[in-house]
C-alpha cells in the first residue's frame, strides 16, 4: 500500500489561483494546473485505461487541452481546484 503525501493548504490556494488565471486567458497558469494535478490525473486516467500507459498518456494530452479550453467555467464551478480537473478527465 502506498501512503499519501499531504498536500499543504497553499497546495490548494495555489492550484486555486492557478486556474482562474487560466480562466482569465493567461496560458501559462496551465503549466501550474498540470504540475499541481497531474499525478492525480494519471492515475484515474490509468484505471480509465485499464494500465495501458500509452492510451493513459494520450488521454491526460485530451485532458489538459480540456482544461485549457473549460477553464472559464471553473471559477463558477462552485467546485475545489482538483476535483474539478478530476472531472474534467473523467468527462474526456
Amino acid at each position: 500500500m502506498t501512503s499519501a503525501i499531504p498536500l499543504r493548504a497553499e497546495t490548494f490556494d495555489d492550484l486555486h489561483a492557478s486556474l482562474v488565471d487560466l480562466a482569465r486567458g493567461r496560458r501559462e497558469a496551465l503549466a501550474q494546473v498540470y504540475d499541481g494535478t497531474a499525478e492525480p490525473a494519471l492515475r484515474l486516467a490509468l484505471a480509465r485505461t485499464r494500465g495501458d500507459r500509452v492510451s493513459a498518456e494520450q488521454l491526460l494530452c485530451r485532458v489538459y487541452v480540456e482544461v485549457r479550453r473549460r477553464a472559464a467555467e471553473y471559477p463558477t464551478s462552485g467546485m475545489r481546484a482538483l476535483p474539478w480537473v478530476l472531472g474534467v478527465a473523467a468527462r474526456a
